[in-house]
């Protein structure tokens, strides 16, 4: 999945505009993403991408779009 297409999904999902989106936000901070809305995200990427969640080492690769881009395009 290119970079594009992930921020496609995460703006679908979290209902955030696309352009409101770049690979340095964070998702608490930035684009006010809580941890509920956090773990509803993880798993639709995780559906949508085929890809475990076990890549998921440490709150730093939930941190920023960019972070947690690579860990799922890593599979």
């Amino acid at each position: 999945m290119s970079y594009d297409q992930f921020v496609g999904l995460i703006a679908k999902v979290s209902n955030i505009p696309i352009n409101d989106i770049q690979r340095d936000s964070l998702f608490k901070n930035d684009l006010g993403i809580d941890s509920l809305q956090m773990v509803n995200l993880l798993i639709e990427l995780s559906n949508h991408l085929g890809a475990p969640l076990d890549n998921i080492k440490s709150n730093e690769d939930l941190a920023t779009v960019g972070s947690l881009y690579s860990i799922f395009s890593k599979e």
